[in-house]
């Protein structure tokens, strides 16, 4: 999997675009780069593009991702909004890491408009 970061000043919202088959280590490590990135920042809205990601993510490494999430200094502060097909066959593990990360006062939304996405992460700066 690769990835590219980018920091939108005005907007104070990092947004990070994947490609590629993601498994539980590139994932881990796309996490350890985009999230301390954001805080060194100050930015609290981060944008995660997976519309080009295949995942290979079990169930229990899904429910661990809020865990390391928080261990990286994510907290209620933040915002993350991730794109995805609504279409895709990966819909239910989107759900369920929301759900598990709501749970964590993790604050995650999943949307298939980029121009929606950015608007809720703008709400409640």
């Amino acid at each position: 999997m690769e990835w590219k970061i980018e920091y939108w000043e005005k907007d104070k919202i990092v947004f990070a675009c994947l490609t590629g088959d993601m498994d539980w280590v590139s994932h881990k490590q796309f996490a350890e780069e985009v999230f301390p990135f954001a805080i060194k920042k100050k930015a609290r809205r981060v944008l995660i593009d997976f519309r080009d990601v295949t995942a290979a993510l079990t169930i229990l490494q899904i429910d661990d991702l809020p865990k390391i999430l928080t261990e990286l200094g994510v907290g209620p502060d933040f915002r993350i909004a991730a794109l995805h097909d609504p279409k895709s066959p990966q819909k239910n593990e989107f759900d369920f890491f929301r759900n598990t990360a709501s749970l964590m006062s993790i604050q995650v939304r999943h949307f298939a408009s980029k121009d929606e996405a950015v608007e809720w992460l703008k709400t409640g700066v």
